[in-house]
């Protein structure tokens, strides 16, 4: 019986734990080549890629469908986490690939991590650091706010969204959302006003952004959307970079259009140079709102059971479709 070829390419891929790889190297059905953190244009990369029929990718890999061509082998792509936004879905389809994902694995992740990052904004945590590593034991300079009583608008409602909009509701937070694909039991139960993006922007003392990047998406918040949001609002994006346009955003937070920022993703990643770089009304994460031990052991716990569903001639749990 001929082996499957799988492609490791997943920097993340069982960082933690090698619980999962060795499911992999364990199967006598398999033959696996392991080039986690190595990029395309590593001298083999591609050539190895192209005699595998399973690829087992992350965010750094971005498949073309220029790429594509150069895989012929290529079956089944097992993609850690939610987004899908560096492959050509279309292209992907196409040829017959099946694509699946992981979502939900680190949906607790991101959404703790957003209230990781906005708590330290608003409380001013590095400030209040800052000040007792120095000897200034001034509490007045490390005034904060609050979350309780605020009005939250969440752009998206889907895995991640709706843990952060039930977090919300335990600090007593009055909910706004939008999302194409409108949740009435969680609305109910979390009683979160349904709104238009605009409408959205307009009431909301902080927004948090959380929808998938596409081409419905990109570019949504821009110079026009931000004017329309309180002075003293509070944008996060805790979802892709491409879906606030960093340019409008420096100049609304430059000239205090909005209050502050906080920002997980970036149109392009590493971010090595930025004018945001220079505000102090903005906090900065490297897009590391799914780096937990637990998320990205259930990412690649998920990746593996797809991966052997196929092999087993079932079909993956969260395959990708054209829809």
């Amino acid at each position: 019986m001929s082996k499957h070829t799988v492609f490791v390419e997943a920097p993340p891929f069982a960082k933690f734990s090698d619980a999962e790889m060795r499911r992999l190297l364990d199967d006598e059905r398999l033959e696996v080549l392991d080039w986690r953190g190595k990029r395309v244009n590593t001298p083999g990369f591609v050539e190895a890629l192209a005699t595998a029929d399973i690829a087992v990718t992350g965010n750094s890999l971005t498949i073309t469908d220029e790429l594509l061509e150069k895989l012929p082998n290529l079956k089944l792509i097992a993609k850690l986490g939610t987004g899908l936004d560096m492959i050509d879905i279309p292209a992907v389809l196409r040829r017959g690939i099946l694509l699946c994902n992981t979502p939900g694995a680190n949906s607790v992740a991101v959404a703790e991590h957003t209230f990781a990052l906005l708590l330290g904004y608003l409380r001013n945590v590095p400030q209040c650091d800052n000040a007792v590593r120095t000897g200034q034991w001034e509490k007045a300079r490390t005034m904060g706010g609050e979350i309780c009583g605020k009005t939250v608008g969440i752009i998206g409602l889907g895995n991640i969204g709706s843990r952060v909009a039930s977090r919300m509701a335990g600090f007593e937070a009055r909910l706004l959302g939008t999302d194409p694909c409108w949740p009435e039991a969680l609305a109910a139960k979390y009683g979160i006003e349904r709104r238009e993006l605009n409408e959205l922007l307009a009431e909301s003392d902080i927004v948090c952004v959380h929808c998938p990047l596409d081409e419905t998406t990109a570019g949504f918040i821009g110079k026009a959307e931000l004017a329309l949001m309180k002075p003293s609002a509070l944008l996060v994006n805790m979802a892709r970079g491409g879906i606030v346009d960093e340019d409008a955003l420096y100049e609304a937070l430059r000239g205090k259009v909005i209050s502050g920022a906080i920002i997980d993703a970036y149109s392009q990643e590493p971010l090595t140079a930025s004018p945001l770089f220079s505000l102090d009304n903005v906090i900065l994460s490297p897009h590391a709102g799914a780096f937990t031990t637990d998320a990205l052991n259930a990412m690649s716990r998920m990746s593996v059971d797809q991966l052997f569903q196929y092999v087993d001639g079932a079909t993956p749990d969260n395959l990708v479709t054209a829809e």
